[in-house]
């Protein structure tokens, strides 16, 4: 794969990963847990994949070329990537904050379960007889 080339496809994945990332603070409004996990589970997929392209794109960069470094495609990609780590320093507290406040939510249903399952509702009194020795 050429340095063109590889710089092109690593700029459609970064755009990928921050488009979806956008879809973020939709989801955080509406709290739906699949849907926060499908996507979280397709936001893995785009960092894998873009972490494929990554090592072809550090095998055939030449690290001292000033041609590439200074290239459109190189700076655009630049660009991207400084988005992403943006976008993770402002979402990533928010997603943390969600996960406690769920956490904790489920904690307190699991003590509302048991709370309910310790409880027996009381039957009439036994009656109970001594023998008296006598």
């Amino acid at each position: 794969m050429d340095m063109e080339t590889c710089l092109k496809k690593s700029i459609e994945q970064y755009q990928q990963i921050v488009d979806h990332a956008g879809q973020l603070e939709q989801l955080l409004k509406t709290s739906d847990p699949d849907e926060l996990q499908g996507y979280t589970v397709r936001l893995q997929e785009l960092q894998d994949e873009a972490g494929l392209n990554d090592r072809v794109f550090l095998e055939v960069f030449p690290q001292n070329s000033t041609y590439w470094q200074n290239h459109p495609l190189f700076i655009e990609r630049s660009r991207l990537l400084e988005q992403i780590v943006e976008l993770n320093h402002l979402l990533l507290p928010r997603i943390r904050g969600m996960m406690a406040v769920t956490a904790n939510e489920l904690s307190q249903v699991k003590s509302g379960r048991v709370a309910v399952a310790g409880y027996h509702h009381p039957s009439a009194p036994r009656k109970q007889f001594s023998r008296g020795v006598g």
